[in-house]
C-alpha cells in the first residue's frame, strides 16, 4: 500500500509540474479550438456579426479590399435601450462612420430582422438565411471574434443546412485579449470559460436560449 501511495504521489507531483511548465501551451491550445479561419474569395457578401465593431469591421474591410466579397452586411440587432435607437447609434451607423474615418468607400447594408432585432447568433443566422434566399446568394463570409468563430459557424451551418449557400468564417482578435493571453484578463477568462458552455448548448439546440444573448 505504501508503494502504491508513493507512486501515486510521484505521478501527481509530476502532473502538477507539467501543468505549471506547460500551462501557456495548454491554455493556448484550448483557445485555438474555438477559432476557425476558412474564408475564401468569391463570396457575395461579408456579414459582420453584432459586437466588437471596432475590431470586426476593419477585418471585414480588409477582406473586401482583398477581393473576398463586394459588399459588407450588418445584422439588425435589438437595441439594449430605446434611447440607443433614438440617437441613431445602431451598428450600421457606427460602421459607416468608422469606414468614413478610415477613408474607405464600401457598401454597407443592414440585414432586416425577422423578429424586431436579433439577440443571438442563431437569430442572426435565421435573418441572414432569409436575406440570402431573397438575393440568391451562394457564398457568404461571417466575421466575428476569434473565440466566437467555431460556435458562430456551427450555428450558421445548422440554420443553412437545407440551402446551397456556402458559409465560411474569419475571426479577429479581441481588443483586450487573444488566444495567447486570454487567462491574463477578466474578460478573457469570462469569454473562453463561457464559450465552452455556449458551444455545448448550441450543439444541442437550433434556436435562441434565454441565457445566451449577444454572443
Amino acid at each position: 500500500m505504501k508503494k502504491i501511495f508513493l507512486y501515486s504521489l510521484i505521478v501527481f507531483i509530476l502532473l502538477i509540474c507539467c501543468i505549471i511548465i506547460w500551462y501557456p501551451r495548454i491554455l493556448t491550445g484550448y483557445a485555438g479550438f474555438f477559432t476557425i479561419h476558412n474564408a475564401t474569395k468569391g463570396a457575395e457578401a461579408i456579414l459582420v456579426l453584432s459586437g466588437n465593431i471596432e475590431t470586426r469591421l476593419p477585418c471585414a474591410i480588409k477582406l473586401h479590399k482583398d477581393g473576398y466579397a463586394s459588399q459588407i452586411l450588418f445584422t439588425e440587432t435589438k437595441a439594449p435601450h430605446p434611447l440607443i435607437n433614438a440617437i441613431g447609434c445602431d451598428e450600421k451607423t457606427m460602421a459607416e462612420a468608422i469606414a468614413e474615418q478610415m477613408k474607405v468607400n464600401v457598401p454597407i447594408t443592414l440585414v432586416p430582422s425577422l423578429k424586431g432585432g436579433a439577440t443571438s447568433t442563431f437569430d442572426e443566422a435565421y435573418d441572414m438565411r432569409e436575406y440570402c434566399l431573397q438575393h440568391s446568394f451562394r457564398h457568404i463570409i461571417i466575421v466575428t471574434d476569434n473565440h466566437h468563430t467555431r460556435r458562430a459557424l456551427y450555428a450558421f451551418k445548422k440554420v443553412f443546412q437545407e440551402t446551397t449557400v456556402l458559409v465560411e468564417s474569419m475571426g479577429t482578435p479581441n481588443s483586450v485579449f487573444n488566444e495567447q493571453n486570454w487567462w491574463q484578463s477578466d474578460r478573457g477568462i469570462s469569454a473562453y470559460s463561457l464559450e465552452l458552455i455556449k458551444y455545448a448548448v448550441y450543439v444541442l439546440s437550433n434556436q435562441n436560449v434565454s441565457f445566451i444573448e449577444n454572443h
